[in-house]
């Protein structure tokens, strides 16, 4: 169960009916429908009967709304499965790349625009500032990662970035960071980023570029890095926003009819606080980090591309490293196929769920 799906399903009524905070956008109202169906007879589900002890049970489909609270654990940890199985042997580093916060507002106008030139920009920064014979003289391998929240689920839009020690040189010969602690200048990428930014914003949509205040393209942009040892817990980190929500249960104290409060870290002091909000003002927070229909919160660049897969071989065989993708039935057996009576992943379809659950006979189960 979840407590902060069951409040949203709550909440979601009034929200529906114009009663928020704000109007919905379109891909809001899709997401509030897809939490107020998940796992009920609206969606239908499956009969199973369980080998071990004969037991009956049945359970109902899952929404697998990004959006959603139940949905996206089984999917962060398949990510996670499988991009630890191909991190390199080498150094790893986490760069991120962060807007000024007079840039939010654009970013909140039109995210489907912004998101993507966001991307595009700072991944090409850093292969510019990598192609540098002086910095690396090679091309970077990344794998990006857009997080649009804040601590407080206030809107903070920046991006993560997973990189490789090292890079692809245009002789076809491997080239590592100079240092283990060091990768780039990470002012000459924040610079490179401004710059960037400014022309594709100007040329994309030059109504917002004229809402930007003209001194925040002379300063204001950060890029942080740092050393992430073999990139294991950075991608585990990072998995967190692959396919899971804005907030988990974890952080949930308290949630009513009237306002919901959670706990966050202080990014100043790295002191454990506690944040109450009025419960419009926190759907519209959390709502507002659902993304636009058709956008991705992963992407890959250079030798990481799906498309390079010839030059991310090229890559592994100067490593002399041999990728094994873990199998699928290796990992632990799914959640829905344990029997609640016996605790045995013995469980077997029998039949489906149109819309409605089965006749009660006292062993069937809304898991």
């Amino acid at each position: 169960m979840s407590a902060l799906a069951d409040w949203l399903v709550r909440r979601s009524p009034v929200e529906l009916a114009g009663h928020g905070a704000r109007p919905l956008n379109p891909a809001q109202r899709r997401a509030l429908h897809a939490l107020t169906r998940c796992r009920t007879p609206a969606l239908g589900g499956h009969v199973y009967r369980c080998d071990a002890c004969a037991a009956a049970d049945f359970s109902y489909h899952s929404c697998h709304h990004r959006a959603c609270p139940r949905c996206g654990a089984a999917g962060a940890a398949e990510w996670t499965a499988r991009q630890v199985a191909q991190l390199l042997p080498v150094p790893y580093f986490f760069v991120t790349c962060t807007v000024p916060e007079e840039v939010r507002p654009v970013f909140a106008a039109r995210p489907e625009v912004l998101h993507h030139l966001f991307f595009t920009v700072a991944a090409r920064a850093l292969q510019a500032v990598a192609a540098q014979p002086r910095h690396l003289g090679a091309e970077l391998g990344m794998i990006g990662v857009l997080h649009t929240w804040g601590r407080q689920l206030q809107h903070h839009p920046h991006l993560h970035f997973i990189v490789p020690g090292g890079g692809l040189a245009p002789d076809g010969t491997w080239r590592a960071a100079k240092r283990s602690d060091w990768l780039l200048p990470l002012d000459a990428v924040a610079a490179a980023v401004r710059a960037g930014m400014d022309e594709a914003l100007r040329h994309a949509a030059p109504d917002l570029h004229a809402q930007v205040p003209a001194r925040v393209w002379r300063e204001g942009w950060w890029v942080h890095g740092q050393p992430a040892g073999t990139g294991r817990h950075v991608v585990q980190y990072l998995a967190r926003y692959v396919r899971r929500t804005a907030i988990t249960d974890e952080r949930i104290i308290a949630a009513d009819d009237e306002r919901v409060t959670f706990r966050y870290t202080d990014t100043a002091t790295q002191t454990r606080k506690e944040c109450t909000l009025e419960a419009a003002e926190f759907m519209r927070r959390y709502l507002q980090h659902v993304p636009p229909p058709g956008q991705h919160r992963v992407r890959y660049f250079g030798w990481l591309h799906p498309a390079a897969r010839a030059r991310r071989l090229k890559v592994e065989t100067l490593l002399a490293v041999v990728i094994v993708v873990q199998e699928q039935m290796a990992a632990p057996p799914p959640w829905h196929l344990r029997c609640r009576h016996c605790g045995e992943f013995a469980l077997v379809q029998t039949g489906s769920l149109a819309r409605a659950p089965p006749a009660c006979t006292g062993q069937g189960s809304h898991r």
